[in-house]
């Protein structure tokens, strides 16, 4: 079994991140999309100011896609 790193975050965002995302779409009257788009974007802009560059953002981005998230680890 390979260790994946983002498991130990996986019940925070299954069980509160995504679902605040929904929750102030819905709120504020705009799709879930939206909400989470502005929140990504907030999240790269920190994720930036503290050093990560643009390629390694888009890389993980990338890499998160369900075609590379599925493959075998040396194609991810």
């Amino acid at each position: 079994m390979t260790y994946d790193p983002m498991q130990k975050h996986e019940q925070f965002i299954m069980d509160m991140l995504l679902p605040a995302i929904v929750d102030h779409a819905r709120n504020i009257g705009v799709n879930t999309d939206e909400a989470a788009l502005a929140a990504f974007l907030s999240l790269g802009t920190v994720l930036q100011s503290t050093g990560l560059s643009t390629d390694d953002l888009m890389a993980a981005v990338k890499a998160s896609a369900p075609t590379t998230h599925d493959a075998p680890e040396a194609l991810q």
